[in-house]
């Protein structure tokens, strides 16, 4: 637990701790839930599961409701699949048996599904790199929310007749707690292109390359003159926020080949490019 005097909120979460600059190198009432989504001009929040617990689902209708009519919240649920090894046939029936009663607590307009399969078909490059643990959704998480995305874009096109107009996107974690207005929280960061917490260089080790796609490695990066080793930029992501310009950059790219492991790929990306690059706050604590 983070305590701090006076205004500040207090913050549970997963891991870490955080403070904020620009980076140096350039209540929960089930059946209040408003059963409508999708609007034009509006910041997207999305909500990334994979086994969601009662407490997770019920935190996600409190994030829907103290969300003000700019933004709109969706849940993208990362389908599991059998798995020698990683996922038995019971591993997956308990998992999609979570999942079934997120979709009946939700409007089915909020929630978005896709399987770790659906972005080696998108991406085919993704076959070839190395994975931590669990999928390929667990380890590359802007591929994940490049196909989420644009799979609720389609939705919300044939619901409205209308195009979603990309106005930024934060993506959090479903085991994410922040005790204040999520609300509040988003609007203190309107400025950046991207969010993250805990940044921090870190060398360009070989793991990393096992990691990350030949165009990557080419263009992202870091290599000084100095005699310094290669580096890259390390942080977490429990919490991000992309910028309407920063996701259309990383849409681009992804699409030309650029693929690296999140944890350094996209605030590498974001850094290199000029991008403005944002830490939460030091009682923002996760």
């Amino acid at each position: 637990v983070t305590s701090a005097t006076g205004a500040m909120s207090l913050l549970l979460l997963a891991c870490l701790g955080v403070c904020h600059a620009a980076w140096e190198h350039t209540t929960t009432a089930l059946d209040s839930v408003d059963a409508s989504t999708g609007s034009k001009g509006r910041e997207l929040v999305m909500i990334r599961t994979f086994e969601p617990t009662d407490a997770m689902i019920e935190r996600m209708v409190r994030i829907r409701k103290e969300c003000s009519p700019e933004r709109e919240v969706i849940i993208a649920v990362n389908v599991p699949e059998v798995e020698e090894e990683l996922f038995t046939p019971g591993v997956v029936k308990k998992i999609l048996a979570r999942q079934a009663k997120l979709k009946e607590t939700l409007p089915p307009s909020s929630v978005v599904s896709y399987t770790n399969a659906d972005i080696k078909a998108r991406f085919p490059v993704m076959e070839k790199l190395e994975l931590y643990w669990a999928g390929v959704g667990w380890n590359y998480h802007d591929e994940a929310i490049y196909y989420a995305k644009q799979k609720f874009e389609s939705q919300y096109e044939s619901r409205s007749g209308e195009k979603w107009m990309n106005h930024g996107l934060w993506v959090l974690e479903d085991d994410v707690e922040w005790s204040g207005n999520w609300n509040d929280l988003f609007d203190k960061y309107t400025k950046a292109d991207f969010v993250a917490s805990s940044m921090q260089q870190k060398t360009f080790y070989k793991y990393f390359r096992k990691m990350s796609s030949k165009k990557f490695q080419e263009r992202f990066v870091f290599k000084p003159d100095n005699h310094t080793r290669p580096h890259v930029i390390l942080a977490e992501e429990h919490l991000v926020k992309y910028s309407a310009r920063f996701e259309k950059e990383m849409r681009q790219l992804l699409d030309d080949g650029y693929h690296a492991h999140s944890e350094y790929g996209t605030c590498s990306i974001a850094t290199k490019l000029g991008f403005r690059v944002e830490e939460l706050n030091e009682f923002e604590a996760w």
